[in-house]
């Protein structure tokens, strides 16, 4: 009798475990990229396209939660009208693994997110770095 009493008792926190668990799977980790100008600390200095220092970016999960489709990135200042955003993910040998672009049809407002499909999905276990590009109007 005890023993089917104490099964009972382990029910509700048995079922409080995966759903924490399972929350913990669906979480979509969002960071920060910082910006450099081509040619930093050089004497030609290029610069990146409406003063951008910071970039957030989020991934996009594909209907299979196991890879990414696109990525979702909105930055620190406005940017003009025809900017194109590329978004570049690699593996962690350096190969480049998928790419995603949009050009700008009107000025971004900064802090508004644009969302950059890949062309191509990703899984996520092989992704090791995103590097995301901007080429101003």
């Amino acid at each position: 009798m005890r023993r089917k009493a104490n099964q009972k008792r382990l029910i509700p926190l048995l079922l409080a475990l995966v759903a924490t668990m399972v929350g913990a799977a669906l979480a979509v980790p969002t960071f920060t990229l910082n910006v450099q100008n081509i040619g930093e600390g050089g004497p030609q200095a290029i610069t990146v396209p409406g003063g951008v220092a910071n970039a957030n970016v989020s991934w996009v999960l594909d209907s299979n939660p196991d890879y990414v489709k696109g990525v979702s990135v909105s930055f620190d200042q406005d940017l003009a009208s025809g900017t194109t955003i590329y978004a570049k993910v690699y593996d962690s040998s350096g190969n480049l693994i998928a790419l995603g672009s949009t050009t700008l049809s009107s000025a971004l407002t900064a802090g508004t997110t644009v969302e950059i499909d890949l062309n191509t999905t990703v899984e996520i276990k092989n992704m090791d770095q995103v590097a995301i590009v901007l080429v101003g109007p």
